[in-house]
């Protein structure tokens, strides 16, 4: 969204919000029950004219319109004098309880007090439940309003009236369009042959030229040089979506603004010059939306489609299905230009029934006409892509099912619902695509503010001190509200596009965003999301002061690392209760229940809950610090593996050999804790000790030992893997050898491809990896050592 944008809709709802407050504010001023005295004759009103058989439509739905307003000024006033029940309430409860039967009687001023309050009470009260019947009654009676106005409509939709093809439809018609020109033509001739012609002419003439003028301007030459100048720019690479999405919206709005501007010039040139008379100028009038209607729709779908600049597309498609689908949309556009222009030509002279019927037939065979070669199969599929999956297949078929309903329909007489078809289909297909783009352009609003490329996201990265998993976590949770609430959207105005009334969705939607009850618990959408924007506020304010902290105040003191550690660590632990408990407060929930609720567990935990609760408390240690997280490689105690899962009482590791350990999170934060991943999750580490013997040329090992590991392509070659030479031992000289991988899943194997190697290329260049020395001490007597050496000299071959 452009960014001048952005004051305009904060401007827009900062002043409904005061006029919605200042209207509540002068409804209020009366009191409750007088309101509901006034509604009450409403009430009565409404049901005397829903029992009259022939109530109009056009009373239906001011009725509507009148129940559903009274519903919420009811419901608001209804919830603004509850403060005052309360009120009442506290100050019964400050007098505390009447005298018990047998006990002294209370003095006079205070009985007349408690008598008064009770009086005030019971009619707060009484007034809150009265407003609480209008409701109801004001529903029931909305309700019947509703079913009486859907039966209305149903009745007119499947009404069938004369079939089009009636001759007698036809000549009417004929007939009529041939009486309109010849009354325009007679009119032109009558004009021309005045005396006010010439002085009329060259009054009109220059502001007619100027704003000719001014339009063919705006139309072709600017924004042919704006296009070319910002639109479709040269680029090294393929544009990337972002790149293509920025270009289509420019394109769009220069290819719809700067059409529209003209005609409006036009407009308004023709009606300075006095020549329109009042029914011409509602013509002119609605001419003018509808060019505009179409120059939006003609200017985007290009720009989306892009048919002639491929790599500028936002849908992927062939080309030749792009140029279709232009084509087609915009004779879509089009013809719902021409057909709302010659509806209100209708209105403004009074055409006839059949003229009327006629139109609505013909346009909508052209409607079914442009929507079934939308759907053609070569549109949406080509020889160098992938089949239609069966889902699009069986959606095509439902939809050419529906759009030839269209003429089949009006050639039986049903004009009204093949006309409602052909507009609903085609409003429902323009919803659907605006939805799509508005969630990608919000998608890549999204990715761009928060990218490390862009300025804006490198100071938020900076500022909130963000790491690239912390960006990315933002981005996520960011874009999904963001499309659930422009999802809503779309449902919200899908809804009110087939029928629903605009009344019954506001105060549908005020019940959910406002507050509505479930039981004794009042749930508020508003709430909610106030109380998430303050906890995310307040934590960002919390990260940007320990950033304050880190950068600023620490360097300039002398404490040492880890005071300047713990402080850091509690002001995070200070914000992020403060941020709850505020959240939870906005939410409506009494702190005190929770403070009952703390004591009821405390006694829990001293009966025997210890390790249950240590553990608990130490998993959300875990969670929030984050010194391990899934996927990351631990050694704990013997243990060693992948971190699978952190809930809430133990965590669950699983071992290279692909078994599960369950290991309770008070260990993980009592004890000693190796996470090799840490800092870098997909780096491992190989440490092969060698022992050599003592007449080794050391060199000549650090040069083999180098190779080998540099030869392994699992091996990283930045930081380089390297050679220590440990130091001297009994028999041997001890050599280390380290070196860092791509992925620490594969330690074991690496370990084990460097074993085999360096055993064959050291016994290739002859270099002994020795055996400790070992004394062995044989208690053998004379006798035995005799029939030894026996033994080996007659094994022994003569000459040796």
């Amino acid at each position: 969204m452009p960014r001048f944008l952005w004051p305009v809709i904060l401007l827009l709802m900062l002043v409904s919000h005061l006029g919605l407050s200042q209207s509540a504010e002068v409804e209020q001023a009366r009191p409750l029950n007088e309101l509901v005295k006034d509604w009450q004759k409403v009430l009565d009103q409404a049901e005397k004219d829903l029992a009259k058989p022939d109530v109009p439509d056009r009373r239906l739905a001011a009725l509507r319109e009148e129940l559903t307003t009274m519903q919420l000024d009811a419901r608001r006033a209804s919830d603004e004098a509850l403060p005052e029940v309360q009120v009442i309430r506290d100050e019964l409860a400050a007098l505390g309880p009447p005298p018990a039967e047998g006990a002294p009687p209370e003095a006079p001023t205070v009985a007349a007090k408690r008598k008064a309050m009770n009086e005030r009470l019971a009619a707060a009260e009484g007034a809150i439940k009265e407003a609480e019947l209008i409701i109801a009654r004001a529903g029931r009676l909305a309700g019947e309003v509703k079913t009486l106005r859907r039966i209305r409509f149903t009745e007119h939709v499947l009404k069938r009236g004369i079939s089009p093809l009636t001759p007698a439809v036809w000549r009417k018609a004929w007939s009529e369009l041939s009486t309109g020109f010849s009354v325009i033509a007679q009119n032109l001739q009558q004009w021309r042959s005045s005396d006010t012609f010439a002085r009329d002419a060259r009054a009109i003439g220059w502001r007619l030229a100027l704003g000719v003028g001014v339009a063919i301007l705006l139309a072709f030459p600017l924004r042919r040089a704006l296009i070319r100048r910002f639109g479709y720019i040269e680029v090294e690479a393929e544009p990337t979506y972002g790149q293509r999405l920025r270009t289509a919206l420019f394109t769009g709005f220069i290819r719809a603004l700067l059409p529209s501007a003209a005609v409006l010039a036009l407009f308004l040139s023709l009606s300075y010059t006095g020549l329109l008379t009042e029914p011409l100028l509602a013509v002119a009038r609605t001419a003018l939306l509808s060019l505009i209607s179409l120059f939006f729709v003609a200017g985007f779908s290009r720009a989306a489609l892009a048919p002639f600049e491929p790599e500028w597309r936002l849908v992927q498609i062939h080309d030749e299905g792009a140029r279709a689908i232009s084509r087609t949309v915009n004779g879509l556009a089009f013809v719902f230009a021409l057909d709302r222009v010659l509806s209100e030509i209708g209105t403004q002279f009074n055409a006839s029934v059949e003229s009327t019927l006629l139109q609505k037939f013909l346009f909508g065979l052209l409607i079914a006409a442009l929507l079934l070669s939308l759907l053609r199969r070569s549109i949406w599929f080509s020889p160098d892509r992938p089949p239609l999956s069966p889902t699009w297949q069986r959606l095509r078929f439902v939809l050419k099912v529906l759009v030839y309903a269209i003429p089949v329909s009006g050639l039986l007489g049903y004009v009204a619902l093949s006309r409602l078809l052909a507009t609903q289909l085609v409003l429902t297909a323009g919803l659907y695509l605006s939805v799509l783009l508005l969630r990608k352009i919000s998608y890549e609003l999204i990715d761009d503010v928060l990218s490390k490329t862009s300025p804006l996201g490198a100071k938020l990265r900076s500022s909130l001190a963000l790491s690239d998993d912390g960006a990315e976590m933002l981005k996520f949770w960011l874009s999904g509200t963001v499309g659930l609430l422009i999802l809503a959207m779309g449902v919200v105005l899908l809804l009110v596009l087939w029928g629903a009334a605009g009344k019954d969705l506001t105060a549908w939607l005020h019940s959910v965003f406002f507050g509505f009850k479930v039981g004794n618990i009042t749930l508020s959408l508003a709430d909610m999301l106030l109380a998430l924007a303050l906890f995310a506020g307040l934590l960002a304010a919390t990260r940007m002061i320990q950033k304050a902290l880190d950068q600023r105040i620490f360097p300039r003191t002398r404490l040492d690392v880890g005071i300047r550690h713990s402080i850091r660590s509690g002001t995070g632990y200070v914000g992020f209760t403060v941020a709850a408990m505020l959240a939870i407060s906005t939410l409506g929930i009494d702190l005190s229940n929770l403070a009952i609720i703390a004591g009821a567990l405390s006694v829990g935990i001293g009966f025997g809950l210890q390790n249950i609760v240590n553990n608990f408390v130490s998993g959300l240690i875990l969670l929030i610090e984050r010194p391990i997280k899934a996927g990351d490689w631990v050694v704990v105690g013997d243990h060693q593996g992948y971190v699978k899962k952190i809930s809430v009482r133990a965590t669950e590791i699983t071992t290279l050999d692909r078994a599960s350990v369950y290991i309770p999170n008070s260990t993980l934060i009592s004890g000693a804790l190796t996470n090799r991943t840490y800092a870098d999750k997909a780096v491992g580490r190989v440490v092969l000790p060698l022992g050599l013997s003592h007449d080794t040329d050391a060199k000549r090992v650090r040069d083999l030992l180098l190779k080998i590991a540099l030869d392994h392509p699992e091996i990283r070659r930045i930081p380089p893997p390297v050679v220590l030479f440990k130091g001297f031992a009994e028999s041997t000289r001890n050599f280390e050898l380290i070196a860092l991988l791509h992925d620490a899943g594969k330690v074991d194997s690496v370990t084990s491809d460097l074993c085999f190697e360096i055993d064959e290329i050291f016994r290739k260049e002859g270099i002994p990896i020795p055996f400790p020395p070992r004394n062995l001490n044989l208690n053998l007597n004379g006798e035995q050592l005799q029939q030894i050496l026996t033994v080996r000299e007659e094994k022994t071959p003569p000459g040796n």
